[in-house]
């Protein structure tokens, strides 16, 4: 080997020390400073609340602060831009659900964001188990009932949902179309109006988690009617509440869920760190016991390897219950 061919081995050679020395530190210095989080929804939300539960405990592990910053609009799309245009290196992450991943993209024309090529996912917090729940003006007393009362009065009832093509607004389209049920929709801006319309009996019926606000307390007082939840078993919240199947409706679609991503190009170390300390957080049992599980919500904290095979997965799906509900929205 010559003399230059020995030096530039050498010098190759270094480099890779460098550069996985580089790689290394990165991983260990990681956060040097905090970390934002942008959340789709308003403040005060169930996910909210629980994006700045984990943020704390975060915030313990790192020493330093996980900013909560809440960009709700255009069906959770002014969030996914955001974290779309953010630099990629770690400091801006985002909370992304179902509709923002695999609903919009189908709905809407307008969206001009990639879910497979504009992010990378970190982990999924969590599955959804949504309920169906009934304002106790309302005449019925069971989801057959409410069903035979909708055709006989098909101006009388609504059902508020938090957008326009979210994941609620199809899942009673789905409901509709699978029961001849008659119901209005009206679109609300979060969950909270919703629920503020839901309890002055302007909306009649929504679909949402158990753990918004102060719900299952009222479900358990008979102050609100709980009539389903979703897909083919009871959850632990509501063992009284029969599932969807129960109720005589087929298969659900789609399984709502939401996670955390980075934008496109976040360093796997980064991606690799955050992921595994986000998942760990998930799966504290003391986390689960008193937080997620309560709140209706079954617990996932995968890999960002494990997550971007189940969004593969969950994109068609996605694509399936549009198919099903026959929600257009432009």
């Amino acid at each position: 080997m010559t003399k230059w061919l020995k030096s530039a081995a050498l010098l190759a050679l270094a480099s890779g020390l460098a550069m996985a020395m580089v790689k290394t530190a990165d991983a260990q210095s990681y956060p040097s400073r905090p970390v934002t989080v942008i959340v789709p929804l308003p403040a005060g939300g169930i996910v909210d609340v629980l994006v700045r539960r984990i943020g704390k405990e975060l915030e313990a592990r790192y020493k330093y602060n996980i900013v909560v910053e809440n960009k709700p609009g255009a069906n959770t799309q002014v969030a996914a831009n955001a974290c779309k245009s953010a630099a990629p290196d770690g400091y801006t992450t985002c909370l992304l659900t179902m509709s923002t991943m695999t609903l919009n993209p189908v709905l809407s024309k307008s969206v001009t964001y990639d879910p497979i090529k504009n992010f990378t996912p970190l982990t999924n917090i969590a599955f959804v188990e949504h309920m169906l729940i009934m304002n106790k003006s309302v005449p019925v007393k069971n989801f057959k009932e409410l069903v035979e009362y909708s055709k006989a009065n098909p101006d009388k009832l609504n059902y508020g949902t938090f957008g326009i093509g979210g994941d609620a607004h199809l899942s009673f389209e789905w409901i509709k179309k699978s029961t001849g049920a008659k119901l209005t929709h009206i679109p609300y801006r979060g969950a909270a109006p919703a629920m503020l319309a839901f309890t002055r009996g302007e909306a009649h019926l929504l679909v949402l988690t158990p753990g918004n606000g102060t719900l299952l307390e009222q479900i358990k007082e008979g102050k609100v009617a709980a009539l389903a939840v979703e897909g083919d078993r009871r959850i632990d919240v509501l063992p009284n509440t029969p599932s969807y199947k129960e109720v005589g409706l087929p298969p659900f679609p789609a399984r709502s869920w939401f996670g955390l991503f980075g934008p496109a190009g976040t360093p796997k170390v980064v991606v690799d760190k955050l992921g595994a300390d986000l998942a760990s957080v998930i799966k504290d049992q003391k986390m689960q016991k008193e937080f997620l599980i309560p709140a209706g919500l079954d617990p996932v904290g995968n890999s960002p390897a494990e997550f971007a095979k189940f969004l593969l997965e969950s994109i068609a799906a996605g694509k399936r219950f549009v198919e099903v509900s026959g929600v257009k929205v432009d």
